[in-house]
């Protein structure tokens, strides 16, 4: 897997433990464990119709969105 792809889901593992000591966050938790499953499968997927994993190198940052 990419390392900057491996490195977002990190951020995502490290912020599903930090809610997980709040009182009353398990709605934002539900949430984050949600995107966090929809990236993975999209990950997945696309690697599946590409036969080979995602590069988030080849999307320029400087690219508006229309």
């Amino acid at each position: 897997m990419n390392p900057k792809l491996q490195n977002i889901l990190t951020i995502i593992n490290f912020a599903l433990q930090a809610l997980a000591l709040i009182p009353g966050a398990a709605g934002p938790i539900a949430l984050e464990q949600a995107i966090q499953r929809i990236l993975m499968s999209a990950l997945a997927a696309y690697q599946a119709e590409a036969g080979k994993p995602f590069d988030i190198t080849n999307i320029p940052l400087e690219t508006p969105v229309k």
